[in-house]
C-alpha cells in the first residue's frame, strides 16, 4: 500500500469514525419525542428524584439502553457476518444464509411456546429460556452443517453454504408450524419479536448483550490474521501454518454463539451481516485485520441509524429489522449488480 493510499484509507477511518459518532449520539436524542438535554441536565443537577425527572427518566431508562443494545447487536451481526465470508470465502455467507439466525429464531419460539414449563427450571434463572433455547437449536444448526460439509481433510465452502440454506428454510418452516399451534393471546406478542426490536427497557439486556458478544468479539478479531491467510486457499494457509480446522470450529461456534446472543434478546434481524462487511471492504480493502474492527463500529451505527428510522420517520414504532430489510435489500442488490466484491470470485 502506497503513502497516498494509507493517507485516503486513514483519512477514510476517520470521516467514518466522525458519521458513526454522530449516528450514535443521534440516536440517544431523537425518537418519537426529542430529548431536551438542557432540561435533562437541569432535573440531573437539581437532585430531582428520577420518578419525578420525565426527561431524565426517559434518557436513562430508555434511550441509553436502547441505543446500547442496538449498537451492540449491529457490531456484533456485521462481525459474524465478516467472519463467516472470511472463512468460507463467499460473498453471502452471513449467519442467516447459514441457517443459524433462523435456527436460533426457532430455538426462541420454541422457549415461547414452552413458556409455562421453562419458567419452572432453576437452571434457566441465570439465562432467560429463550437464550437457552436459541443457543441450543443454533449450535445444533452449526454442528449438522458442518457434518454435512465435511469431508476427511477439506471442508467445502459451497456445501457448508447450502447445506445452511437448506437448514435455514427447515428452521422457518417450523417457525411456521409453531405459529400454527400457538395459543392466540400469544400469537401477538411472537409475531412481533420475530419483526425484530431494540426497544429494550433498562439495562439487563445491554448486560446480556454486551456479556455474550464482547468476548466473543475479542476471539474473532484475534482469528483477522489467519482469515487474511485464508483468502490464498486452505493449502496455502495451511503452508503458512494456519490451523485450518481449528479456525473453522472456532469461527463457526463463535459467530454462532454471537448470533444466537442477539436474536434471543432482539429477535431476528437480516441484512446486517450481509451488507456491513461488503460496505466496510469498498472503503477500506479487504485486510480483515481493518475490516473486523471498521464492521464492528459500522454494523452499529448502521443499526442506531435503523432505529431513528424506526422511531421517527416511519409511523409508529416500526419493527427494525423491517427498516433493515427495505435498506438492506436494494442496496445488496445494487452491489450485486455492479459487481461491487472487489475481493470475491463471483
Amino acid at each position: 500500500m502506497s503513502i497516498a493510499d494509507k493517507f485516503q484509507l486513514r483519512h477514510t477511518l476517520l470521516l467514518g469514525a466522525a458519521a458513526c459518532a454522530v449516528i450514535f449520539v443521534s440516536s440517544i436524542f431523537i425518537g418519537t419525542e426529542t430529548l431536551d438535554l438542557g432540561k435533562a441536565w437541569h432535573e440531573l443537577s437539581s437532585g430531582t428524584p428520577l420518578n419525578e425527572a420525565p426527561t431524565l427518566s426517559v434518557l436513562l431508562r430508555h434511550r441509553i439502553p436502547r441505543t446500547l443494545a442496538a449498537f451492540i447487536a449491529g457490531a456484533g451481526l456485521a462481525l459474524a457476518g465478516c467472519a463467516f465470508q472470511a472463512l468460507l470465502r463467499n460473498p453471502l455467507a452471513t449467519p442467516y444464509t447459514l441457517g443459524v439466525a433462523s435456527a436460533g429464531a426457532l430455538g426462541a419460539w420454541v422457549a415461547f411456546l414452552l413458556a409455562d414449563i421453562t419458567a419452572t427450571i432453576p437452571l434457566l434463572n441465570l439465562l432467560t429460556s429463550k437464550q437457552v433455547m436459541a443457543f441450543l437449536f443454533a449450535s445444533a444448526d452449526v454442528y449438522i452443517v458442518y457434518l454435512l460439509a465435511a469431508r476427511r481433510i477439506h471442508t467445502s465452502p459451497a456445501v457448508l453454504l447450502l447445506a445452511g440454506v437448506t437448514l435455514g428454510m427447515l428452521a422457518n418452516a417450523g417457525i411456521m408450524f409453531s405459529r400454527y399451534i400457538a395459543r392466540p393471546d400469544r400469537l401477538v406478542n411472537m409475531d412481533r419479536w420475530l419483526m425484530g426490536g431494540v426497544d429494550v427497557l433498562g439495562y439487563r439486556p445491554v448486560l446480556v448483550l454486551a456479556a455474550g458478544v464482547i468476548p466473543c468479539a475479542i476471539v474473532l478479531l484475534l482469528q483477522a490474521a489467519r482469515y487474511d491467510q485464508f483468502a490464498f486457499g486452505t493449502t496455502m494457509a495451511a503452508g503458512r501454518g494456519v490451523n485450518i480446522a481449528r479456525l473453522q470450529i472456532t469461527t463457526f461456534l463463535v459467530g454462532s454463539l454471537i448470533t444466537a446472543i442477539i436474536v434471543s434478546e432482539v429477535g431476528p434481524i437480516g441484512f446486517v451481516g450481509l451488507i456491513i462487511p461488503h460496505a466496510v471492504r469498498l472503503a477500506t480493502g479487504p485486510q480483515h485485520r481493518i475490516v473486523m474492527p471498521v464492521s464492528i463500529v459500522a454494523g452499529g451505527a448502521f443499526l442506531c441509524a435503523c432505529d431513528i428510522v424506526a422511531r421517527r420517520i416511519l409511523p409508529g414504532e416500526t419493527p427494525i429489522g423491517i427498516i433493515t430489510t427495505m435498506i438492506g435489500g436494494p442496496v445488496f442488490l445494487y452491489l450485486l449488480v455492479k459487481r461491487k466484491f472487489s475481493d470475491w470470485q463471483m
